[in-house]
């Protein structure tokens, strides 16, 4: 994507050198070094092909450029060369007006596109398994998806989102054991999440003493697949008190699905998926077992069928694919899901691809980096986390512990009630949110270690950061008594600082459009920080750099400017999934 100011730039050096503007728009970029220019053409290639020195040529076409009549109607205030690089420099009201101008005539497509008009995406995130309560990792998974579901639907795309949840194997064997010796000790007892949980950990602790239970648990498990009534009523108990918790989490991130489809959901589906591959002749007996041989890519074969004739998590997710795009048609199908499965969906791409699905180029892994624990997370510098055991840091708990320090910094700013605010639901907004923003601060694949210290930061480069920001923001909107109405008087913005904020301005929709494409939420953290630091740093107490003075003209710019950064920001963190409160 590019700005107008790439597009004009293109343009006048294309009168110079008779070329294509399109052959010039990608050659555009930001030059090398700060303070250069807005927008820099290098001519290396230039320079090449005259046999001439780059600074030479680069002289030469700034001279031409300038003196073209196009330049005078541009909008740039110089064009100038620098080593071998042309560089322009762009009118401050042309910027104003493209950039802050546009976010106030139009503040609900600000940032919006319409690249993926007429194509659908399909998402595929959090994907926890049930019967057990979401632990704090699941919050990787589950945010990077909900972020990416909103940056897609902003630029134009049709989301599906999915929930594809782990709701079959073993596990609910072992469950099953435990629920009917706990319902034969103690009939009755209510079946939450917690309660499974503890029924989980309770049936390794026994297991360990008692090694007959694994083969009660393969037995139940068995029930279940051969469809005996008691096991499917305790599956479907144990389905829905998980769904249960798992909503009311859920809702409590601003998290929503379009569908809940399980494995479960695709048992039916395993004959289809084995008769597509033998039609399409890709699958072949190994041992006994049904597999797709891939090495020719440099990867093991496929397991499909076991030799017992069970079947396997690539065989479910090839289920869930073709099932996907027979009822959505998807452009793309992005699975929000650990860098540890990289193998196996490079697998199932790759079995698709060769069983004759061209649009299996359109699904996508979206990895990310796996979360450990620092020391003493768990009490021991010792331990690690172990859902067996009963190790889980849980989500809903750290989500409580940074609200409730929000809310006790709430108390300790406002001990004499100058602020009328809601506590209960600005700590809501600023714990959660601070939470949140912790997934976003760094490049999705780099691994994040968890730390109490990290997850309660209510400082530095931080969601509550951000929305201190937008509450300022808000703040002097609310105390200024001008208006906004009518022209804006852009020219009175002059100064270096104001710059920086325009072209902070200036690379929103392009930032929002590059997150889209490298399904990068992160790049939307990083530049709304850069954008509130460039605007704090403006904006201070200083007479020189106040937002509202005596000068009502220069007032109604700064003005005019702040609504604009108020509006980057409520939209950039409305995409992340944070509130943007008004007072804080």
């Amino acid at each position: 994507m590019h700005t107008i100011f790439h597009q004009a730039a293109a343009e006048l050096v294309a009168q110079v050198l008779t070329d294509a503007a399109d052959a010039i728009l990608p050659m555009l970029a930001p030059p090398p070094k700060a303070g250069m220019g807005d927008l820099g053409f290098p001519c290396f290639a230039l320079a090449k092909a005259r046999r001439l020195p780059p600074p030479a040529v680069a002289n030469d076409l700034a001279a031409k450029l300038c003196a073209l009549p196009a330049f005078g109607a541009s909008p740039f205030e110089s064009i100038v060369a620098v080593g071998p690089y042309v560089n322009f420099r762009y009118r401050m009201e042309a910027l104003a007006r493209h950039t802050a101008q546009a976010a106030l005539a139009s503040p609900e497509t600000w940032g919006v596109g319409n690249e993926g008009q007429g194509k659908t995406v399909v998402i595929d995130y959090s994907g926890p398994n049930i019967g057990k309560p979401l632990g704090v990792h699941h919050i990787r998974s589950t945010m990077i998806g909900a972020a990416l579901a909103r940056l897609y639907a902003a630029r134009g795309w049709k989301v599906v989102t999915i929930n594809h949840l782990g709701d079959w194997g073993t596990t609910f064997g072992q469950l099953m054991v435990s629920y009917e010796r706990a319902e034969r000790e103690s009939p009755g007892q209510p079946v939450d999440v917690n309660a499974l949980l503890a029924l989980y950990v309770k049936f390794h602790a026994d297991a360990e003493e008692n090694e007959s239970l694994d083969d009660d648990a393969r037995t139940w498990f068995k029930k279940l697949e051969d469809g005996d009534p008691r096991a499917k009523a305790m599956w479907k108990l144990f389905r829905d008190s998980s769904l249960a918790a798992l909503e009311k989490l859920y809702a409590r991130l601003g998290v929503r699905f379009d569908h809940y489809t399980g494995e479960s959901f695709f048992i039916d589906h395993m004959p289809e998926v084995v008769a597509r591959l033998r039609q399409s002749g890709v699958l072949t007996e190994s041992n006994g077992a049904q597999v797709v041989d891939l090495s020719d890519q440099g990867m093991p074969p496929c397991l499909v069928i076991k030799s017992d004739g069970a079947t396997t998590y690539p065989t479910r997710d090839l289920a869930a694919a073709w099932h996907r795009h027979g009822i959505f048609g998807f452009d793309k199908c992005l699975y929000v899901v650990a860098n540890q499965q990289e193998l196996h969906f490079r697998q199932v791409f790759a079995v698709l691809a060769r069983s004759g699905c061209e649009w299996a180029a359109g699904c996508e892994h979206v990895k990310f980096g796996m979360m450990s624990f620092g020391p003493g997370v768990f009490g021991d510098s010792g331990q690690t986390g172990s859902t067996r055991r009963g190790r889980v840091i849980r989500l809903e708990s750290v989500l409580d512990e940074a609200v409730a320090e929000a809310l006790r910094l709430i108390g300790a700013s406002n001990r004499e009630g100058e602020l009328p605010i809601d506590a209960d639901r600005l700590s809501g907004m600023i714990g959660v949110g601070a939470v949140i923003f912790q997934e976003f601060t760094q490049r999705r694949t780099k691994d994040f270690t968890f730390t109490w210290e990290r997850a309660l930061n209510l400082h530095g480069d931080s969601g509550p950061y951000l929305q201190y920001t937008h509450a300022r923001l808000s703040s002097a909107r609310r105390k200024w008594t001008g208006s906004l109405d009518g022209p804006i008087p852009w020219d009175r913005l002059r100064t270096d600082l104001e710059r920086d904020v325009l072209l902070g301005l200036l690379e929103w929709n392009l930032t929002v459009a590059e997150a889209t494409r490298e399904n990068e939420p992160s790049l939307i953290a990083t530049h709304l920080l850069s954008l509130a630091a460039s605007f704090n740093r403006l904006f201070t107490d200083k007479e020189e750099h106040r937002l509202i003075s005596d000068d009502e003209s220069l007032t109604r710019a700064r003005m005019a400017l702040a609504e604009a950064v108020r509006l980057t920001l409520s939209s950039g963190l409305a995409f992340l999934g944070l509130g943007a409160p008004e007072r804080m």
